[in-house]
């Protein structure tokens, strides 16, 4: 909650149904707070845009301390008029001088923002590695980069206000029926909005025995997982259904083949967790994009799974602050096995690592033990490895629609780095590619493989698991034959 000396203020951006919550802390100066708005905006201040704040009767007010608070029913509406604006598809975003008022904000439990997630990097060594080399005797020269990380980053949402459709309303009754639904692996997820998402999410952690288990405050879930749906963007494929499907799909795996009965309780919490936190912030271009464009993420992280890294920064400053914090109530011990091994599982979603994960699962697969620390941490990374690119296990009328969503995302990014003038993926080119070409392809030589390999431990998987994706192989494969040349 804001403090009394605090104000809030809601702003709708222009051409925009985004409702975007601005605290404005009393020790703020005028720069820090129109560089939020900037952010707010996702534009640099140096844009040459003009930012123009009109209230609920359509007047120009000032930006600054004047402001007074309002509701989310009647925001503020917030023009930009003029200069380059900057594409957040891109994963450009630029907070200015803002730090000093977000800083403010987190610490009245508000958001984090990019400069909690920049801390978080300032302590890599990969990012004192990258800064030093920028110029290493050219002060400006570092002073410069730091400021573009910085404003790279876009403000999280840590500790939103809860819903009153979600918090205020009866909890979620699911009958039995429904909960066996959830635990199979052909689960629709088109049937569902976002807030009955998060009762089913709720529904998981508590069927998996997380929350007694671990202590975990309802309230203080429910505050994570609609910080986790604030901090996924609004991409096709990349969002927050594709969050909870892989979770979904994760829990349907690991119930249908009853390895669940002999996962620990810290196994169950690593894979919750790395699937929730497996694709946040996801900009919607992939680390190709982002180390041949050479962007902030792939400076960070010196080209090295740039996105996977920053999926798991973002999570974990999620889990940094109190009231998002579903581990508050773990040991140190515990804690820091479970990071390291969500780490290892979201790392592991990064497909340049495929062959080196098969390879080390394969091996161990032939005396498989779950008593055998690096055994269990492989396994755990092979399920969220199978949960992540899980589609075809589902229904072809609830698979489809995220074929076409993959593909529009993949179109978007070829198409921009054609007009950058860097280098192209043939399966991403528009002119290039067919639906079921692509499918066909995928399926039948990374799928399959990995399903099969996942086989060799876990059991059941034939049936209900296998056999939907070797009839969705089939399925592209008389699609294909009747694609034209």
């Amino acid at each position: 909650m804001a403090t009394s000396t605090s104000t809030t203020v809601f702003i709708q951006i222009e051409e925009s149904e985004k409702i975007e919550a601005i605290e404005i802390p009393p020790s703020c100066t005028i720069e820090e707070i129109t560089s939020v708005f900037y952010a707010a905006a996702e534009i640099f201040e140096d844009s040459g845009a003009i930012l123009k704040l009109l209230d609920a009767s359509g007047s120009i007010v000032p930006i600054g301390h004047g402001l007074e608070g309002n509701s989310k029913e009647e925001p503020y509406k917030l023009k930009i008029v003029g200069g380059t604006v900057k594409c957040a598809c891109l994963c450009i975003r630029s907070e200015g001088k803002c730090a000093n008022a977000q800083a403010k904000a987190r610490g009245e439990g508000k958001l984090v923002s990019s400069s909690s997630i920049f801390a978080f990097a300032q302590s890599l060594p990969s990012f004192s590695s990258a800064t030093a080399a920028a110029k290493p005797n050219n002060n400006t020269a570092v002073a410069t980069l730091t400021a573009q990380l910085s404003a790279q980053m876009k403000k999280v949402p840590i500790a939103p206000r809860l819903d009153s459709h979600y918090t205020h309303k009866p909890k979620y009754i699911l009958t039995e029926e429904t909960k066996g639904y959830i635990r199979t692996p052909s689960f629709d997820n088109w049937s569902w909005d976002d807030f009955e998402l998060f009762g089913i999410f709720e529904f998981m952690f508590e069927d998996m025995g997380l929350l007694s288990e671990f202590k975990i405050d309802v309230e203080t879930l429910r505050k994570f997982l609609m910080a986790v749906r604030n901090c996924y963007n609004n991409n096709p494929f990349h969002n927050f259904k594709h969050c909870f499907c892989v979770s979904q799909m994760m829990f349907g795996i690991i119930n249908t083949t009853e390895v669940h009965k002999k996962l620990k309780p810290i196994d169950k919490l690593i894979l919750i967790l790395s699937t929730i936190g497996h694709d946040l912030d996801h900009p919607g271009f992939n680390n190709t994009y982002q180390i041949n464009a050479a962007t902030d993420l792939a400076i960070i992280y010196n080209d090295i799974s740039p996105l996977e890294n920053h999926h798991a920064a973002v999570l974990f400053t999620l889990l940094s602050n109190d009231e998002t914090n579903i581990l508050a109530n773990v040991s140190d011990a515990v804690y820091r096995d479970a990071r390291k091994n969500i780490i290892r599982c979201i790392l592991a979603t990064d497909m340049a690592k495929h062959g080196e994960i098969m390879a080390a699962f394969k091996k161990s697969a032939e005396n498989f033990n779950f008593d055998d620390a690096e055994h269990k941490s492989l396994l755990l990374q092979i399920i969220v490895k199978c949960s992540d690119i899980s589609n075809e296990v589902r229904p072809t009328h609830v698979a489809e629609p995220w074929v076409e969503a993959l593909l529009n995302e993949f179109f978007t990014q070829s198409d921009t780095e054609k007009a950058q003038g860097l280098p192209t993926a043939p399966f991403m080119d528009r002119d290039k590619v067919t639906k079921a070409g692509a499918q066909v392809g995928f399926i039948g030589y990374v799928m399959i493989p990995l399903y099969e390999l996942a086989a060799k431990v876990l059991p059941n998987m034939e049936d209900a698991i296998i056999k939907p994706i070797r009839d969705s192989l089939v399925y592209y494969k008389e699609m294909l034959e009747k694609t034209p040349k």
